[in-house]
């Protein structure tokens, strides 16, 4: 049964976008779950959803300018085998670290749910 660990969506400014109004500030809105990462997309005039599902997560990293530290918000590039999308960045995440910690440990989870293990060379 697929259940919700995290929901965060992109801060604009340090504004979190706005879901009414006659300006929608574009968002993308991101939902973790313990078996993918859903992403949703919202435009101005158009909408894009996707998933990676997190066996397929390979690496993670948080990137931070200066002026992003001061905000707490930072991309997260997400590295996968996931053929549509291998590389995936959610943009302007607030408390970037502990999000890509909770990401790296569903993904973790699902790995060894999954029977999936890896090697490295050393």
């Amino acid at each position: 049964m697929e259940t919700t660990i995290v929901e965060f969506e992109t801060h604009l400014f340090g504004i979190k976008g706005n879901k009414e109004g006659m300006f929608k500030i574009p968002k993308e809105h991101y939902e973790l779950t313990n078996e993918r990462l859903k992403v949703n997309k919202q435009g101005v005039m158009t909408q894009t959803k996707s998933d990676i599902e997190l066996y397929k997560i390979k690496d993670i990293t948080v990137q931070q300018k200066l002026k992003d530290k001061a905000m707490n918000v930072g991309n997260i590039e997400i590295i996968s085998s996931d053929e549509s999308d291998p590389v995936l960045v959610l943009k302007n995440v607030k408390d970037p670290h502990t999000i890509r910690e909770q990401i790296r440990e569903a993904s973790k989870k699902a790995k060894q749910e999954a029977g999936i293990s890896y090697r490295q060379n050393v």
